[in-house]
């Protein structure tokens, strides 16, 4: 990276730190909360925000948001790659449908855990990953747009 490139985008911890809390904070106000809507409505039968243990003793909620940090600091490195002319609102449906939905868990994440991909093409199964995944990369577009001014430096 040249010296012009980090003084614009700042330096890659920065930008990797920004990335990472935008991520855990949108698990927290925007994936949980997808969460919340399809449960309240029926389409889901898991509440949100729970602590329930997973196999390793780590409560759901932590997990979510370690992984969704995860998640934000890949969007930190590709959000500037996208066209300056996009709203907050455009990076983050993009973001949350084609990388974090589509390429992410439909792909990418079934191959790693041997299951079907694309939820095993189950409309609604598709329908509720699509929410909640969009609602996650959405708020990570607009956490992240008042974080990195901030942190990545």
């Amino acid at each position: 990276m040249s010296t012009m490139q980090m003084t614009r985008q700042g330096s890659p911890a920065g930008v990797a730190l920004a990335g990472f809390i935008a991520g855990a904070v949108a698990v927290v106000i925007g994936h949980q909360v997808m969460v919340l809507v399809l449960h309240l409505t029926g389409f889901i039968p898991n509440a949100p925000y729970s602590f329930r243990p997973n196999p390793w003793g780590v409560p759901a909620l932590i997990n979510s948001m370690f992984w969704g940090g995860l998640w934000g600091v890949l969007y930190a490195f590709v959000a500037p790659r996208f066209p300056a002319g996009w709203s907050t609102l455009v990076r983050g449906l993009v973001f949350g449908f084609g990388i974090h939905v589509f390429l992410g868990n439909w792909i990418a994440v079934a191959l790693i855990r041997g299951n079907p991909m694309f939820s095993s093409w189950v409309p609604l199964r598709m329908l509720i990953g699509a929410l909640i995944g969009t609602a996650f990369g959405i708020a990570v577009a607009y956490v992240h747009a008042l974080v990195a001014p901030r942190l990545a430096r």
